[in-house]
């Protein structure tokens, strides 16, 4: 795995050439199958490395299987962190697939769990007290929410939540708090959240995105940043997944293109929300300038 410094470094530099050149390494990460509550998973984690890292739990849109994030998620991983995407079935005869704001408590229990597993090697390389989360359309609604400790149907169900406290910052693809034609405000009470929505994103649509994002509150730090002619599914590996609502708008850059893009701003928002010198800087200060394949809004 590339180190964080150097990782930082190569993409600092690749964001300034031209589109047309040559893709970055292939990522150098390991995945495996696993169970956190009943929910099936899969986890991403960096073939090598020398300490411990943080946990992104990667809550997928509605009804889109785990399997469609491979390629983001073993981008992201290769950035190093630990990343888990689940699926979670709150009423499985009916087979439809939607994130739980409770998969951010499960996730803190699993890794301390993996933690003092002696012969886990996820355990030996995960930190369990970061908590990172990635969500994609409802999946994003999902860490909004449960950022903001409310028990929001049909993200939870019950008389409260509390999120827990390892949750260091968000990033919501695809995101919107638009409830019957308004936008519903959410105070996420002191934790960092980004959007990054496609400009030709047809579910999400970008004036939903955007006013969502200005409503937000409670938050030390935000951004809003437009991947430029991708639509909702810039995260999967296909267009459209089978069993998703479909987005009528089509994508006019490339799937690898924008899953990397997308892959390194949320690696380099976690990290400067984590005090990372080099990410803070490429976030605030040369991402906006030079990155082409976005424009970036910072609050």
């Amino acid at each position: 795995m590339r180190a964080c410094a150097l990782a930082i470094a190569c993409f600092l530099s690749f964001v300034v050439m031209p589109a047309a050149a040559a893709e970055p390494p292939a990522p150098q990460v390991r995945s495996t199958e696993i169970g956190i509550e009943g929910d099936a998973a899969t986890v991403w984690y960096p073939a090598a490395v020398d300490r411990r890292v943080p946990v992104v739990l990667l809550l997928p849109g509605a009804n889109v299987r785990k399997q469609y994030y491979a390629g983001f998620a073993s981008a992201l991983a290769d950035y190093g962190f630990v990343v888990v995407v689940p699926e979670h079935y709150p009423l499985p005869f009916l087979g439809y697939s939607v994130p739980s704001e409770h998969l951010l408590n499960r996730a803190v229990a699993w890794a301390r769990a993996e933690v003092a597993n002696p012969v886990s090697p996820i355990g030996a390389v995960l930190d369990p007290g970061t908590l990172l989360v990635a969500g994609h359309s409802y999946g994003a609604a999902t860490a909004l929410y449960a950022a903001a400790d409310r028990c929001q149907p049909p993200f939870c169900f019950g008389l409260s939540y509390r999120r827990p406290p390892e949750l260091r910052a968000i990033v919501g693809h695809g995101a919107n708090t638009t409830v019957g034609g308004s936008v519903d405000p959410v105070a996420v009470q002191g934790i960092p959240v980004m959007f990054i929505n496609g400009t030709n994103d047809g579910v999400s649509e970008l004036a939903e995105a955007y006013a969502s994002f200005t409503r937000l509150t409670g938050a030390p730090s935000s951004a809003f940043v437009n991947l430029l002619g991708a639509n909702h599914f810039c995260l999967t590996d296909e267009n459209n997944p089978p069993g998703a609502a479909p987005d009528p708008r089509v994508p006019t850059t490339s799937w690898g293109a924008s899953i990397a893009t997308a892959a390194r701003w949320t690696a380099m928002w976690f990290l400067a929300q984590l005090g990372d010198r080099a990410a803070r800087d490429y976030v605030y200060r040369v991402g906006p300038q030079q990155d082409s394949a976005v424009h970036v809004e910072l609050r």
